[in-house]
């Protein structure tokens, strides 16, 4: 079972010099998505969430480097991958997999990336992100 801190310096080595569209540390994203999760797997997830879209690791690479399996799988439904599916195909099937923890991650990703597209007054980004709330959101049960 790989540790919290294993997967935080996979994560800070994965986003290593990226920057958002504020030109701030991009890490801070996936930090931020992981601290929001409330179990150890949604934390896990969290950090992880950007690293095979952001970077050269495949899920291959994180299950070698010890990576859950539960975490693989909900990596693979919030990897997306835009040469095959558009983004609202994306969302809907994260929705549509019924796995809790990818659909709690995208809620916690979503949320923190409207916070940042009001923030950097980025309104296409908003738009974006307030439709896939609108898909994601009543999925969450308290």
């Amino acid at each position: 079972m790989i540790s919290i801190e294993d997967v935080i310096r996979i994560t800070i080595e994965a986003h290593e010099g990226q920057k958002d569209l504020d030109g701030k540390p991009e890490i801070l994203h996936p930090l931020a998505v992981g601290l929001a999760g409330t179990n150890r797997e949604e934390v896990i997830t969290g950090f992880l969430h950007g690293v095979v879209e952001d970077s050269k690791l495949t899920l291959s690479d994180l299950r070698k480097k010890g990576v859950d399996e539960d975490v693989i799988i909900a990596l693979k439904l919030l990897t997306h991958d835009k040469s095959k599916i558009t983004y609202e195909e994306y969302i809907k099937g994260i929705a549509l997999s019924g796995n809790s923890t990818a659909i709690h991650v995208k809620y916690n990703d979503l949320r923190n990336n409207l916070q940042r597209g009001l923030a950097g007054n980025h309104m296409k980004q908003v738009r974006k992100h307030e439709a896939a709330l609108r898909i994601i959101e009543p999925l969450i049960k308290d």
